[in-house]
Order: C-alpha cells, then structure tokens, then sequence
C-alpha cells in the first residue's frame, strides 16, 4: 500500500527548499552582477586599446573629444575610435542597461542625443585628452592644447575613461572633466546633470563601489574611494575639501594628478 505525504512533512520540505532558495539567491545574484563587472572591464579595457590604436594613426596625439557638430552627429571620441571597435556595445557599462536605439531622449532638458554623446564609458578630458593652462587654484579653462600619449607622465596611472551615469538614465555621458569628477558630493546621488557626480554615481552599480577605468597605456583595472575628495552638502563631517584652497593641499598631497592628472598642465 502506498503512503502519501502528510500536509507537516509537505510543509517541512516546502520551508527547506524556501531556506534553500533565500541562501542560493543572493549567490547567484552576485555572481551575475561579478559577471557584469568583468565583462564591463574587459569592454573598457577595448576602449582603452582603440585609443592607442587611434593616437598611433593620428601621429601620437589624444583624441579630440569632440567637434563643432550637433547633438544628432556622430562627431564625438566614440565616433573617431568607433572603426578600431566597430562594435557599438563596447562603450556601454555592462552594469546597466544597454539602449537599444541610435537617439537617447533626455527628460531633464527634453532634448535628443544620438548614442555617441550618451555613452556609459566617458572621456577624461582635461587630463587625458587636452590641457589648459594655469594652475590648480585658477585652471583658465578659455583655451587648451591637445595632449600627446608620449607626454603623459605616469601612464599606466592615468585614467583615460571611466563608466558615468546621467542622473536616472540608462546612459552617461561621452565626457566628463576630472577637476569636476575627483570632488564629488561624497554622501548624495544627483537626480539630473552634474560634473561633479557623472563619474561618482556610476558607482551605485558597482560591488564595494569600485570603478573600472581603461588608463592611457591601455590596461584596465579599479579604483575606489581613495581617489575622491569629499564634499558634502548634508553632513559637515563628510567633507574633507570645504574650498578650492582645501581641494589643491589634497590633490597634491594625496597624489592624485598621477591619477585624474592636472588640467593646467600638459604633462
């Protein structure tokens, strides 16, 4: 005669395959979001080599991050570097979702970019690709000249991309200034445009809030906190650079130009 399961032992083995699941689950979750993470760096780390390659035909000099042309034109760095790729994909942060249309609407300003301006992976601009002139208190930011990959000091130390995020958009956007992007509001994240948190809001995605970044010699690696300084419009306590003054001493202290490199300076 055969006996069927009782509703207490079918209970039993409901509650061990439920303690099962809540065990499992979040495993598995984090071993997608490392998956993400891994192929988000080995796709920087493309980015990186397309610009070497592009410097090489372009008689050593870093890319331009982009022209005269409008929002709709393909005229930006990811278009320049687009024939060494040739793979759209490459340019977006795996950690996020990938849009699947060739012009991005953007609600804050309601205004329309084709993908090359609203890529996750961004531009340095003013320490990887032009120099302006001055000094860290007072960068005069009315002129520049483009950088060389041969003049860039510590190489395998300077970031040249890194992932952005827009606000609550899928996408970023294809630049970003380090001067901006190294003195972030450290304890907020900003609903809509900002230079100073594209690059410090990427992090939301990111396990221990580790960056990936492509650098100028082409490698790709990560960088956390310790490459910030802090400021916060909330907490006195989170700030660590109150002023310009504060920002510099830090900068220079902590070594950062290695790092971000120095807008006023081509080196």
């Amino acid at each position: 005669m055969r006996r069927a399961f009782t509703l207490i032992e079918l209970l039993v083995v409901i509650a061990i395959i439920a303690i099962l699941a809540a065990i499992l689950f979040p495993v598995f979750a984090q071993a997608k979001s490392a998956a993400k993470v891994t192929s988000s760096l080995s796709g920087i780390k493309q980015v990186g080599m397309s610009l070497h390659m592009y410097s090489t035909d372009a008689d050593d000099t870093c890319v331009y991050e982009y022209g005269s042309a409008p929002y709709t034109s393909t005229d930006t760095w990811v278009g320049k570097v687009m024939p060494y790729v040739k793979n759209r994909s490459i340019f977006w942060d795996k950690t996020k979702r990938e849009p699947n249309r060739d012009v991005l609407f953007d609600p804050y300003y309601n205004d329309n970019y084709r993908w090359e301006w609203a890529t996750n992976f961004s531009l340095n601009v003013d320490g990887y690709s032009r120099a302006f002139s001055g000094s860290c208190a007072a960068v005069n930011w009315s002129s520049s000249t483009q950088r060389t990959l041969t003049g860039i000091e510590n190489i395998a130390e300077r970031a040249a991309v890194m992932p952005t995020q827009y606000g609550r958009l899928d996408y970023g956007w294809h630049r970003f200034y380090a001067r901006d992007a190294s003195w972030p509001y450290i304890d907020e994240y900003i609903d809509g445009w900002s230079w100073e948190n594209v690059v410090w809001d990427a992090r939301k995605t990111y396990p221990a809030s580790k960056l990936i970044v492509a650098f100028a010699d082409g490698h790709a690696g990560k960088a956390g906190r310790e490459k910030f300084i802090g400021y916060s419009r909330l907490d006195s306590r989170n700030t660590e650079a109150a002023n310009i003054t504060q920002y510099c001493n830090l900068f220079n202290s902590r070594g950062l130009d290695r790092f971000w490199g120095r807008s006023w300076a081509n080196d």
